[in-house]
C-alpha cells in the first residue's frame, strides 16, 4: 500500500506569480484538468482515505482526480481535511509579486532573501515553525501500511513531509520539485518509508 501525493491545481496566483500560501483560491480550469490527468493515471488504485489542507483548491483537486475513478473502486467515505496542512502563510505579501513585495518591504525582503530559514515575510509564517506545524500534522494522520491514501496538498508542505521521510534536513526542500499535474508514490513498509516515483506522468502499475 502506498501514499499518493498530489500538489493542487493551478490557480490564478500560479499564473500570475504572486505570493498566496493561505488565501482560499480555486483552481484553474486548466487546473482541474491537471487533476482529471492525474485521476486517469491512478483511476485502478482503490483509496481507503483523502487527506487534504482546510484549503478549497486541495478539496477541488481531490475531487477532480477521484471523478476519474474506476466505478468498481468505490470513492473513500474517509475525508481528513487538516487546517495544520495549508501552505506557509506568507502575511502582508499575500496577492503580491515579488517585484512589489520588494518595493514595498525592502528591509523585510532582504532579510528574507538572505535567510529564509529564520526570516519571515512581513507577518509572514517563519520556515521553521510552518515546518514544525506540517510534521505535527503528519505524524498525528497514523498512515499504516495496510491503506492506500490519496494525499492532495501544496507544495510547501509536501516538500516538508517528503525531507522527513526521506531523512533530510528540512532546509533541503529547494532539492524538491513537486509539480502540478503529476503524482509522487512513496511505499510504506512497517513505518519504513520508500520513495517509489516522483512526479509521475503515467498510468500506476499495480503490484
Amino acid at each position: 500500500m502506498a501514499v499518493y501525493f498530489v500538489r493542487h491545481g493551478e490557480t490564478e496566483c500560479n499564473v500570475n506569480h504572486v505570493y498566496y500560501g493561505s488565501l482560499d483560491v480555486p483552481i484553474t480550469e486548466n487546473g482541474r484538468r491537471q487533476a482529471e490527468a492525474v485521476g486517469e493515471m491512478l483511476q485502478e488504485v482503490r483509496f481507503h482515505r483523502v487527506i487534504i489542507s482546510g484549503l478549497r483548491r486541495t478539496r477541488q483537486t481531490a475531487e477532480a482526480v477521484l471523478s476519474k475513478q474506476n466505478p468498481r473502486n468505490p470513492i473513500p467515505s474517509e475525508w481528513q481535511a487538516v487546517a495544520a496542512l495549508n501552505e506557509m502563510g506568507f502575511g502582508a505579501w499575500e496577492g503580491l509579486h515579488y517585484t512589489k513585495v520588494r518595493e514595498l518591504y525592502p528591509e523585510d525582503y532582504r532579510a528574507m532573501m538572505g535567510d529564509w530559514v529564520h526570516c519571515p515575510s512581513t507577518g509572514g509564517e517563519i520556515f521553521l515553525d510552518f515546518n514544525a506545524r506540517v510534521l505535527d500534522a503528519w505524524k498525528g494522520l497514523h498512515i499504516n501500511e495496510n491503506e492506500n491514501v490519496l494525499f492532495v496538498g501544496h507544495g510547501g508542505p509536501i516538500q516538508c513531509i517528503m525531507c522527513h521521510l526521506l531523512g533530510m534536513d528540512p532546509s533541503a526542500i529547494w532539492h524538491l520539485e513537486i509539480r502540478q499535474g503529476t503524482y509522487t508514490k512513496f511505499g510504506i513498509y512497517k513505518d519504513f518509508p520508500v520513495l517509489k516515483g516522483m512526479n509521475l506522468e503515467r498510468r500506476e502499475i499495480l503490484e
